[in-house]
């Protein structure tokens, strides 16, 4: 591993500027709204666990206003009842604002959440063509969809309401515009509520939305605490909740949603392999591996943690893996040579600290890794980390969320899946093999949401549901724009042998 030369910088002036234009209020219903509350929380740099600003503390009455606004708008139809093609448009042009400031957009994002400049860029480039597909996928979903069979019909589809959008604090810029992008794309308003310790860059989105032409009362957004996060999901007035983050927060979501029936949305936690098979290109497995580990400082739900890789490969495997662990450069997030930055809050900097601790009690091999660099000074950095082991371990088993690879070596390919499939998650992973009827033969076994063949990205077009612990539904492709409409079945004509109840009942001659 090596550190970045340079002293962590200060805030730079892109986030001062944010600061400045967003601290005074917060954005409800399309506009900036006098805070209810004299309350600040601090917000700490994760590079050098300074505090650099301190953000309005959103309360219950500003979640009834946002509410309110937001079920105003919807009942009054102003975005509701408005052509796809002309949705599409509004997003488009928040996207090409976006696109105007992304450079500055991706400094607040680094200095937020602490990854690098160079990550924050390349997700914020992603998720500008991401959103963009989606309008296109817009366009072509019909509102209105004909069948016939025992009865003629058709099926009428309607935005859902009102969209409470959860997102997690290792992506909240992407994450926010990905899920409210499709959301508003289906007609809903939307309530975005970023994580308490990034609310910057999210706002940008905010504003281009206003600037695009958004109506007012459709898009807000508040950075709330879970008090106030979980009045929202409980709200009456919230008819769909699209939730971003960890399993036990995720259940409590789900329970909250159940009370009343209300429809849900979950994206939740991940442990996902990479199954090596006997002859697959081992290069190609491990530049995978480490890039879904050490982007993001590992804080990526389908980080490949596990590597499923058989016995006899493992020593060369470890040699690879720490030719690329002494490739990764540590240190200031504004600096495009800094390639791993710190984790994002000083509470899962312990907690990933912890985990290598408990991996090692267990009776894990660690390799190499599992402390905090002794350079950078200040920061909540977390040194590349290997382990090899079993499934037994928990560290093998729970979400580390950091950069923390496994190895797990097997003898025969039918204890690579069932190694694979032993976990309670079922989000990503991925197989790599020179033959690709055989990994997609594996793929086939895997119990995942996603799998992807000799590499790690995932397609964000297409549709992709969680398996198991992993949650409930997708907000990708057709089938999850589909998530944020309602539909209705109308019955036509009987025909063929259809029921006809009603010759039961024939007026007397």
């Amino acid at each position: 591993m090596k550190v970045q030369d340079s002293a962590v910088a200060d805030r730079p002036e892109s986030v001062a500027s944010a600061i400045a234009h967003n601290s005074g209020g917060l954005y409800i219903g399309g506009k900036w709204t006098p805070r209810s509350t004299a309350a600040t929380t601090p917000l700490v740099a994760p590079a050098t666990e300074q505090i650099y600003a301190h953000a309005v503390v959103p309360t219950i009455a500003d979640a009834d206003a946002a509410v309110t606004a937001a079920r105003r708008a919807f009942e009054t139809g102003t975005w509701r009842t408005t052509p796809v093609a002309e949705r599409v448009a509004v997003i488009d042009r928040a996207c090409a604002l976006i696109a105007e400031r992304a450079g500055v957009i991706a400094e607040i994002a680094a200095h937020e959440m602490g990854a690098p400049v160079q990550v924050t860029r390349m997700m914020t480039g992603v998720v500008l063509d991401v959103v963009r597909g989606m309008g296109e996928q817009a366009r072509s979903v019909p509102d209105v969809e004909p069948g016939t069979g025992l009865w003629d019909f058709e099926i009428q589809r309607d935005p859902a309401g009102v969209v409470v959008d959860i997102v997690p604090w290792n992506s909240p810029f992407t994450a926010t515009m990905m899920k409210s992008a499709q959301a508003l794309l289906a007609g809903c308003s939307v309530i975005s509520k970023p994580p308490p310790t990034a609310p910057f860059a999210v706002v940008e989105w905010a504003r281009a939305l206003e600037l695009a032409g958004l109506p007012n009362g459709v898009y807000s957004v508040l950075a709330a605490d879970p008090s106030v996060a979980e009045h929202l999901v409980a709200h009456p007035g919230v008819d769909l909740v699209v939730f971003t983050g960890g399993t036990g927060v995720g259940r409590r979501v789900a329970e909250l949603c159940g009370r009343n029936l209300k429809r849900v949305v979950l994206e939740l936690g991940g442990k996902s392999a990479a199954v090596v098979l006997d002859d697959a290109d081992l290069r190609l497995a491990v530049d995978s591996v480490a890039a879904s580990v050490y982007f993001n400082s590992g804080q990526i739900c389908s980080a490949l943690s596990r590597l499923v890789i058989p016995a006899h490969a493992v020593d060369d495997v470890v040699e690879m893996l720490r030719v690329k662990a002494n490739s990764v450069v540590v240190g200031d997030p504004l600096a495009d040579t800094t390639t791993m930055g710190p984790m994002a809050t000083r509470e899962h900097h312990q907690r990933v600290l912890q985990r290598v601790r408990e991996g090692r009690e267990e009776g894990g091999r660690l390799v190499y890794g599992g402390e905090r660099p002794t350079e950078p000074a200040q920061g909540w950095y977390v040194t590349p980390t290997l382990f090899v082991g079993d499934n037994s371990l928990s560290i093998a088993r729970e979400e580390i969320f950091g950069p923390v690879v496994t190895i797990l070596p097997y003898d025969h390919a039918d204890e690579a899946i069932t190694i694979a499939n032993d976990s309670p998650f079922g989000l990503g992973g991925s197989v790599f093999s020179r033959d690709d009827e055989r990994a997609r033969a594996v793929a086939a076994q895997l119990d995942t949401g996603s799998v992807t063949i000799n590499g790690y990205t995932t397609n964000l077009l297409a549709p992709r549901d969680p398996h198991k612990d992993s949650g409930i539904g997708s907000v990708t492709g057709a089938a999850g724009y589909q998530n944020f409409r309602t539909s209705r079945l109308v019955n036509l004509r009987a025909g063929g042998r259809a029921w006809r109840p009603t010759e039961l009942f024939a007026d007397a001659e």
